[in-house]
């Protein structure tokens, strides 16, 4: 599947070379009305939005290195295209992260007691 947000997230990385976070590019994907298809409300769309994103990330890292030998370091805070500074950077920080976000099968199978169960493994259950 090609990810739809694709193109205007390259514009995002690509208008602000200082980087952006990824908070950043979901207000501006949701202002651009990109996630009106997403097909679920509250935790599950936030995981599916976030998902979306970091796909298109991950992907851009692969083509943009490929292409322009442009490096695209990814962290929620500070996703930054750069030029690389040594050949090293051109392997992802993070090859387990790459491969999850890269197949889709894993956005489509996350349920939502998937990603409250995850949340409350992170943060320790809701009161």
């Amino acid at each position: 599947m090609i990810n739809p947000v694709l193109p205007q997230v390259l514009s995002e990385l690509r208008a602000h070379p200082e980087g952006v976070s990824e908070y950043y590019l979901m207000k501006v994907l949701e202002h651009q009305h990109a996630f009106d298809d997403v097909g679920a409300d509250g935790s599950l769309a936030l995981y599916r939005k976030h998902f979306i994103i970091m796909n298109a990330l991950y992907d851009l890292q692969n083509v943009l290195w490929e292409e322009e030998s442009r490096v695209l370091s990814i962290s929620p805070m500070q996703i930054v295209l750069h030029a690389p500074e040594t050949n090293a950077e051109a392997v992802p920080a993070n090859p387990d992260l790459s491969e999850y976000y890269l197949d889709w099968h894993n956005f489509e199978n996350t349920t939502a007691e998937d990603v409250e169960t995850l949340m409350h493994s992170v943060t320790g259950p809701r009161h």
